[in-house]
């Protein structure tokens, strides 16, 4: 540690503070170092400067780069901030923040400790410049002091595909705040709701993968109407295939909700049917309240999640796990079965009592012990790859 005379510097690194479960983490990350010891100094800064969904600390200093979502302009516009603010760590999070978080700990000289959210291989299976990406993780993150894994998934996939030392790596599942859950879950929703109904969460984007769900739902012909909480670029494709598939009546896409939680809490059942995860915050607060499961066994976190283990094979069709119920990605006829079995009381009754035992697996305060105590280990042990340069 430092001594008394000067506070550490502690700069955390995310593309923006938009709705998702990796911005909501690290400002609960951000606020419980700023309070964990007088002598650290905590800043926050984002790449872009798209609006923020979450509240910071008073004890976080906010600031706003403009790098448009380029990488190079996020490397050129941290490289500023880093010789301005001179801090004694950067933390990162999200692959784009994480590579221009290492290339400029290099350059100046300071350790760097990034957290990886996402199972790299199935997040960058397809989509423009994915080798590039892919290269840029090769070459960047061997350089990372230490790096999180929120899932033992994503671990193994950083060390066996892209060069990363198994030393390097630590798995510290995302903090759940179970108590701060449930009392936002009994505020009064700040939307119109069906009567009854099943919720799904996260961005409208391809890699979610709601257009399966929406084939599954209307296939599965269940009683509860369909909510799907969360904002992106495949909204008016979702709209249209619900209209297609005739139950447009039944889909209800309100956009991003503040308090998800007061929706959770009435909703019958939470349904995940994602392409790849990290380590799903929206399952486990949902888990918190008591909504049965049911989820595509993708890679990763799901199957950790729901089976209480780690490496466990795929499933090939639905399957009853201990904490909930799993299916294959994109397989719309298993997902169909999963509603439906959900949706029988004995099932309901059983997954919702599972869910709640497994959330008491994720606690807040051990998970935000952890990361305090990796970032102060980074900070009294720098790793001898690093080359500083003077200049910069």
């Amino acid at each position: 540690m430092a001594d008394d005379a000067r506070a550490f510097r502690i700069l955390f690194v995310i593309n923006s503070l938009e709705g998702g479960g990796a911005e909501r983490v690290m400002c609960m990350v951000a606020a419980a170092v700023a309070g964990a010891d007088k002598h650290w100094k905590v800043t926050l800064a984002t790449l872009d400067q798209a609006r923020d969904s979450y509240a910071l600390s008073e004890s976080v200093t906010r600031i706003r780069l403009n790098a448009g979502g380029s990488l190079l302009w996020g490397m050129i516009a941290l490289r500023g901030l880093v010789r301005r603010e001179r801090p004694d760590v950067i933390v990162s999070f999200l692959t784009r923040s994480n590579c221009a978080a290492i290339a400029c700990s290099q350059l100046a000289g300071i350790p760097c400790v990034i957290s990886e959210r996402v199972h790299t291989t199935s997040h960058l299976s397809s989509g423009r410049g994915r080798r590039l990406k892919k290269a840029l993780i090769r070459c960047l993150y061997p350089y990372a002091d230490r790096i999180v894994t929120v899932s033992q998934g994503i671990r193994d996939d950083l060390v066996e595909h892209y060069g990363v030392a198994a030393t390097q790596v630590v798995t510290i599942h995302n903090p759940v705040d179970a108590e701060l859950i449930r009392r936002a879950a009994q505020a009064p929703p700040s939307i119109d709701l069906p009567h009854d109904f099943i919720v799904a969460i996260g961005r409208l984007v391809a890699n979610k993968n709601f257009s399966m769900l929406l084939r599954s739902y209307a296939a599965a012909n269940i009683g509860s109407s369909l909510v799907i909480l969360g904002e992106g670029a495949e909204r008016s494709r979702l709209e249209t295939l619900a209209s297609e598939l005739g139950v447009s009546d039944k889909v209800h896409l309100p956009g991003f909700v503040a308090n998800p939680h007061a929706v959770l809490e009435r909703a019958q059942f939470y349904v995940s049917p994602s392409n790849a995860e990290g380590f799903p915050n929206a399952m486990i607060e949902a888990m918190c309240i008591g909504l049965p499961v049911v989820s595509t066994d993708c890679d990763s976190g799901p199957s950790e999640i729901l089976r209480g283990e780690a490496g466990a094979p795929k499933v090939a069709e639905m399957t009853k796990a201990k904490f909930g119920i799993l299916v294959p990605p994109d397989d719309e006829h298993a997902m169909s079965a999963a509603l439906q079995a959900m949706s029988e009381a004995h099932n309901h009754r059983y997954f919702a009592a599972a869910a709640r035992r497994r959330a008491h697996d994720f606690s807040l305060d051990n998970s935000l012990t952890e990361y305090r105590s990796v970032i102060s280990s980074s900070l009294s042990a720098p790793t001898p790859s690093r080359q500083p340069v003077g200049a910069f």
